[in-house]
């Protein structure tokens, strides 16, 4: 669950995946993937009223325009699809900057943001990008195919902690996952999956691998379904169809005859997750079965591993977390991991003050939106 205000220190002028209090005043507006926690306040009237009345523009890839153009068709024409790679000028009071939009790998449309003008900042958004692929990310080279020389990354720190060092590659999950689905249904008709993942959103390249491998959508509730089918990959892989289907996710109560009837069908559970997987749970494979419950390790963030490789990379002289999670202790260790990765040091006392401040301007859960940091995927 992103904890990002919105602000880059060194662009105060823009903000990028939270649209409320201070933020509304920003030049120009940026938004990294359509989840909830990265769309607070821009489906108020405050927000979209400035947009348009001020004359400004909210920038995004296409498949995130694609879905705002539906969500909200009042800021159709104040939106900017960015091309991947592609370097766009963006004009502020008394100066330009440029932004490339790199993609993110989190889900469908998520991009990292490279900005580039008085600093050079990446901003990661939500990602997951193999360790051996981000040498190959043609943003971070000039014209010259010299490495460009980043200040800061606000980095994607959900798993950020040496206990989550590694997560296999969500092919090899995706794999896993769908080896489980076909195994069980094959069985016979009356063998049913429940799909049981920890948030409600992050799931579209699961459902459109299921949904390509096995031949079958997955059914679920109203609520989810009218957000998934506005991700035009996703508008067959899910159904609010309960009997056209033997796969099933988030049903609600709605639907209990066939998806959690444990008399007239057999049902598996597949319990989707990563914060349950520490490395060493992983020495045993990347799945565990217990009776009829069977858990398995699938993330759409990076791991530990994969974000020391980034920041390896790109050598930046600060680092700041897009996501603390509310405890002290936890907190205080993703820091630590910041500043051993990092080829400078800053004074500890420097380090706890700016842990205070971030935990002081955290709000309460409901109000970033629908799920908690430890039920995300």
């Amino acid at each position: 669950m992103s904890t990002f205000r919105g602000k880059l220190a060194e662009i105060p002028e823009i903000s990028i995946d939270r649209f409320d209090e201070v933020n509304l005043d920003s030049q120009a507006f940026f938004l990294s993937h359509c989840h909830t926690d990265h769309m607070v306040g821009l489906d108020s009237s405050d927000f979209q009223q400035k947009l348009v009345e001020n004359g400004r523009f909210l920038y995004l890839s296409h498949v995130s325009a694609e879905i705002i153009k539906k969500q909200h068709p009042k800021i159709a024409d104040n939106l900017v699809e960015l091309d991947q790679y592609s370097p766009t000028t963006v004009a502020l009071e008394g100066k330009y900057i440029s932004v490339i939009p790199v993609p993110a790998g989190h889900c469908p449309g998520s991009v990292m943001f490279l900005f580039e003008g008085d600093k050079t900042v990446l901003y990661t958004g939500d990602y997951r990008i193999n360790s051996e692929d981000i040498p190959k990310l043609k943003a971070f080279y000039n014209c010259m195919n010299i490495q460009k020389n980043v200040d800061t990354v606000y980095l994607d720190t959900t798993f950020f902690l040496k206990k989550y060092s590694k997560f296999p590659p969500r092919a090899e999950s995706l794999e896993e996952i769908c080896n489980i689905i076909r195994d069980w249904l094959n069985r016979s008709d009356k063998h049913v999956i429940a799909l049981s993942t920890s948030a409600k959103y992050g799931y579209e390249y699961l459902f459109m691998e299921i949904f390509k491998k096995v031949k079958m959508p997955i059914h679920v509730n109203d609520e989810i379904y009218q957000f998934y089918s506005r991700v035009p990959e996703l508008d067959e892989a899910v159904t609010k169809t309960a009997d056209g289907t033997r796969i099933h996710n988030a049903c609600g109560s709605t639907y209990t005859v066939i998806c959690k009837n444990t008399v007239a069908y057999k049902i598996k559970t597949i319990r989707i997750s990563a914060f349950r997987w520490k490395t060493d749970d992983l020495q045993n494979g990347i799945s565990d079965c217990r009776q009829n419950n069977h858990f398995v390790c699938y993330s759409t963030h990076a791991s530990y591993e994969e974000g020391v490789a980034l920041l390896k990379f790109l050598k930046p002289k600060r680092v700041e977390p897009n996501v603390l999670h509310n405890n002290s202790k936890t907190d205080q260790e993703i820091y630590r991991n910041i500043e051993e990765n990092l080829e400078w040091t800053e004074p500890t006392a420097k380090k706890l003050k700016l842990f205070e401040t971030e935990k002081q301007q955290m709000e309460p859960t409901e109000a970033r939106g629908e799920c908690n940091i430890l039920d995300s995927p």
